[in-house]
């Protein structure tokens, strides 16, 4: 009687992926590091904004101190602030469901290619979002701002039911 391993490798699993399915998971890989890297450029946005706003630890000699600070500094803190808490409300979540999504897809195999495509499709939209949605912030434009995170929140929830739908596939 042979045991199930614990854990799965490359060598006791064999996943016969088509090549679509291939491009959406380096798709999938490729995105979710380019987020990673917009996430943490907003965050060293945000500690340059609380040092122009003069509103990091007092340990944290170099900064203005609080009294220097122009309105404007702390108007554009409270924008990187808003940035950084837009970005941690959408995009883990949807990186998981991404992963997730691509997990149930690659399952199903070559039957599911133009789910495959959807999701790159889905996601490559979402990160486009989130870069826009950054910097229409920025610039302070409401409207573009709503519609630019609408579309983004559009493609999470695709990305979620597009992974559902070929799980039953």
């Amino acid at each position: 009687q042979q045991q199930a391993p614990l854990f799965l490798t490359r060598s006791s699993v064999v996943i016969a992926m088509s090549s679509m399915i291939t491009q959406a998971v380096q798709a999938t890989a490729v995105l979710s590091a380019v987020l990673w890297f917009k996430v943490f450029a907003t965050n060293i946005g945000l500690g340059g904004a609380k040092n122009n706003a003069g509103t990091r630890p007092a340990e944290d000699t170099y900064q203005k101190d609080a009294a220097e600070a122009t309105a404007e500094d702390k108007t554009n803190l409270d924008r990187a602030q808003r940035i950084v808490n837009n970005d941690l409300e959408n995009i883990p979540y949807t990186m998981v469901l991404a992963w997730g999504s691509i997990y149930c897809i690659g399952t199903v195999g070559a039957s599911a290619d133009s789910n495959a495509l959807a999701h790159i499709v889905f996601y490559t939209i979402f990160v486009v979002c989130r870069f826009a949605h950054s910097i229409v912030y920025i610039k302070g434009l409401s409207t573009a701002r709503s519609i630019v995170w609408l579309f983004g929140v559009i493609c999470s929830f695709g990305i979620a039911i597009n992974g559902a739908i070929a799980s039953f596939k």
